[in-house]
């Protein structure tokens, strides 16, 4: 199956798939969740609930953040892309059918 077939099945979730190996990531994790239980015992209902409300807008600016960050990855990685393209076109002469091309032309 293609990336691009997977994304269109809707079989791509990284944000649900991946879970960071980071020892920092598993750190910051470990404390947050200490931090919330302990809260939770101290504050009342409504209090908690404020908590979780900055929270869970806290994850909303990182997801937005890193839609961002991806699509301007993504994009540099295309322009790369096109830009070496270019340059093998400039200098050998091969192309985006480079596997063809450089069988016919070896370097």
């Amino acid at each position: 199956m293609t990336m691009t077939r997977a994304i269109f099945d809707g079989k791509v979730y990284p944000a649900e798939q991946i879970v960071s190996d980071d020892p920092e990531y598993k750190e910051a994790l470990k404390d947050t969740d200490q931090m919330m239980r302990k809260l939770e015992k101290v504050l009342d209902k409504s209090e908690y609930g404020m908590v979780e409300a900055v929270l869970d807008d806290q994850a909303i600016m990182s997801d937005c953040q890193n839609r961002d960050f991806f699509k301007c990855g993504l994009a540099i990685g295309m322009a790369l892309r096109e830009e070496a393209e270019e340059m093998l076109q400039r200098l050998y002469g091969i192309g985006s059918n480079c596997g063809k091309a450089a069988e016919e032309n070896p370097v």
